[in-house]
């Protein structure tokens, strides 16, 4: 069902991710060797300026999952951590050696702007 002239409508974006990763037992460092993203964006307007969106969301993913930790007061519900002074944002040492990004193809979005997502 199509939206009327001028109205909002909503749309679901999908990605498939596969990262293999070395993990050392006794230290529990990582090493990230390989990632493989899929990622439909509808038709990409630019795929160079997309690729790097979903880049940047993956390494934004990797300082959540693995550097970074807000603490917040359980009563309060005030935030304790100051900023990147208390934890660590991803560097590029923290990139995958191997990080492949693909738009799926051939899935444009009827309802977006020149098919985009």
């Amino acid at each position: 069902v199509l939206p009327k002239a001028g109205q909002p409508c909503n749309y679901n974006v999908y990605a498939a991710t596969c990262t293999e990763v070395e993990i050392d037992v006794l230290t529990g460092e990582t090493e990230i060797l390989r990632t493989d993203i899929l990622f439909d964006c509808g038709k990409s307007m630019n795929p160079e300026i997309d690729i790097g969106q979903v880049e940047g969301a993956f390494v934004m993913g990797l300082g959540y999952w693995l550097t970074e930790q807000a603490i917040y007061d359980p009563s309060s519900g005030l935030e304790l951590t100051s900023g990147t002074w208390d934890y660590h944002p991803p560097f590029s040492k923290d990139i995958p050696i191997d990080f492949r990004v693909n738009l799926l193809k051939d899935a444009p979005n009827p309802l977006g702007i020149l098919g985009s997502k």
